[in-house]
């Protein structure tokens, strides 16, 4: 029988837990309870002694404690991970079909039910990234349930700045027989290699796949700027969508090597020039030289990764927005993209409005393009919302 340690919330702190949310701040409970370590089973109380639900501690973290059920029906054991899993993975059988692509997230995290686990698929290979040490325990059971369902190779990228906020080692390595990497990606007419072990996040960035496509819709007969190129995936997309030719932009060399190597592997490589450059400042270059582009991809780093940030990251948005439209034939299109949650559509759309303003231009916006299925919203964590893209195009009246 399964042991839990019981963990009691100060007054008035459930209600955000009773509405869906999982996490448990270590400032919202009554003092730590003895014997609490990495990983360990809870059962969260309110004040009054009522039942909230059953997660797993970790009193390194803020989050203290990240809850799995509501209620205390249901024991979290390596059969309830399973059967999350495996519900994770129903949901999106028709996914790879739906957006022509063989690289899907199969695994979001809270939005799935296990609060701090990405699984990303490549072919028959998943890449999956831990930052939950409760969740390290349950890796096993993770790694058997995703074999089972078709996905031999299991990789594990646990690397980054949220490992020391969490208390835990980074780890990266084959938890399965390897597979030899790069790993390759299909996503529309184009194909992709991706290096788990080297690049950024599980290797590439599923998530902006629609704002891709929309590209590779738009770019027939036009000169497109990839103004973030890293490994080239929407500038091979715009050249394999037909663009006369194609600026793709990166300050990391490493990333450039990549993209041509992508570009290559499409046969592409003659319509797209890749350049070393720090695209905030390149852009004003690009203007003096007398550049111009018919469209702009513009889906830069994060910008404000917390709430702090965003006065600085909305005017930086703002600036790059500015310096596109300057850049735009008459008739172009700009995709501007942000992968950050405290990025509000309302906040979005009140940067493009003012830099479309301070242009003397005109433009409409044509399209609102949100991350995928395979990265659904729970509502009840707004955290899970988090990537808002708008397709802008000018008009002459």
């Amino acid at each position: 029988m399964l042991s839990y340690i019981r963990i009691k919330l100060k007054p008035k702190e459930e209600d955000r837990l009773l509405a869906g949310h999982p996490w448990v701040f270590a400032n919202e409970v009554e003092g730590t309870p003895k014997h609490l370590t990495p990983g360990c089973l809870v059962e969260v109380l309110t004040a009054q002694g009522a039942p909230v639900g059953r997660g797993l501690a970790n009193p390194v973290s803020k989050i203290m404690v990240r809850l799995l059920t509501y209620g205390f029906e249901q024991d979290i054991d390596d059969a309830f991970i399973a059967h999350r899993v495996e519900a994770a993975l129903k949901a999106r059988q028709t996914l790879q079909d739906r957006y022509h692509t063989n690289g899907l997230r199969l695994i979001f995290g809270e939005a799935d039910g296990l609060p701090g686990l990405i699984a990303d698929a490549f072919g028959d290979a998943v890449v999956l990234s831990c930052f939950s040490a409760g969740l390290k325990n349950f890796l096993p059971i993770v790694t058997q349930t995703l074999q089972k369902n078709g996905y031999p190779f299991v990789y594990e990228k646990t690397v980054g700045e949220i490992c020391a906020k969490e208390g835990m080692e980074e780890h990266q390595g084959w938890l399965t027989d390897p597979k030899p990497l790069p790993l390759e990606l299909k996503e529309g007419t184009a194909r992709f290699l991706t290096h788990p072990d080297a690049g950024q996040k599980t290797g590439c960035y599923l998530d902006i796949r629609e704002a891709r496509t929309r590209l590779f819709e738009l770019s027939r007969g036009k000169k497109i700027l990839d103004a973030f190129c890293y490994t080239g995936f929407a500038s091979v997309r715009a050249a394999l969508g037909g663009a006369a030719e194609v600026l793709a932009a990166d300050s990391s060399q490493t990333a450039l090597d990549d993209a041509a190597e992508n570009a290559k592997l499409n046969g592409v490589e003659t319509k797209i020039r890749f350049e070393k450059a720090d695209t905030f400042k390149a852009m004003r270059e690009w203007k003096k030289q007398g550049l111009e582009f018919d469209g702009v991809f513009l889906d830069p780093p994060p910008l404000a990764k917390n709430v702090h940030d965003l006065p600085e990251g909305r005017n930086a948005l703002k600036r790059m927005l500015s310096h596109s439209i300057d850049l735009l034939t008459p008739g172009g299109f700009v995709i501007v993209a942000t992968c950050s949650h405290h990025f509000s559509w309302t906040l979005l759309e009140g940067v493009a409005r003012e830099a479309v303003e301070q242009s003397g231009r005109s433009f409409q916006l044509t399209e609102r393009l949100t991350q995928p299925l395979d990265h659904p919203i729970l509502l009840s964590v707004p955290e899970t919302e988090y990537l808002r893209a708008l397709v802008l195009r000018e008009v002459s009246f």
